[in-house]
């Protein structure tokens, strides 16, 4: 893999994860809280620096979205830990982003297929979707730990999680008829 800057944005967004969640776990909330800022805005960061400088490359158009899912899966693993996401919802994180990332060796290494990824609209809700429910119930961790511990969490989080979940559904229905299209050579792209 071309180590350049963005595929080093790019790794050390997965290689943050475990830091920015202990410190949010021994109640390092600032310092979490900057690390976890830093990790999503390399997230940011780490695509419009490849376009810009063109550096686009298939490791990083492949590692990117892993490092999204390696994010979402470790912190909302954690949050439904301590009871701040619904077991439901962190299931549908789980079965769309486990899914998608089973795909990749199997694609890339035992059919030997080379794919893009270019995420449409949906998706790209979805990502935002959850970051928000991510800052949410970190945030509310925090406002916890300080006292505030009635929050209006169902009347605010609820139909959030009711239209992303949605938004999941969806993502998980598509990208497995791309998967196979993908699989037999009629496709290139997950979109």
């Amino acid at each position: 893999m071309p180590l350049n800057l963005p595929n080093l944005l790019t790794l050390s967004r997965i290689l943050l994860i475990p830091a920015v969640l202990l410190l949010i776990h021994q109640r390092s909330f600032t310092a979490g809280f900057l690390l976890a800022g830093w990790v999503f805005l390399t997230d940011y960061l780490d695509g419009r620096l490849a376009r810009k400088l063109g550096i686009v490359t298939q490791a990083g158009m492949i590692l990117d979205p892993v490092a999204d899912k390696l994010v979402a899966l470790a912190m909302f693993g954690y949050l439904f830990a301590v009871e701040r996401v619904p077991g439901w919802y962190v299931a549908l994180i789980f079965v769309r982003d486990l899914a998608q990332l089973a795909s990749i060796p199997v694609l890339l290494w035992w059919k030997q297929i080379a794919f893009k990824v270019a995420p449409k609209r949906i998706p790209k809700w979805g990502t935002a979707f959850n970051f928000a429910i991510l800052g949410y119930g970190f945030v509310r961790l925090w406002l916890e730990d300080l006292g505030h511990a009635d929050l209006p969490y169902d009347s605010v989080i609820l139909p959030v999680l009711l239209v992303s979940g949605a938004i999941e559904i969806y993502i998980l229905v598509t990208y497995l008829p791309r998967f196979l299209q993908i699989y037999r050579g009629t496709h290139d792209t997950f979109e």
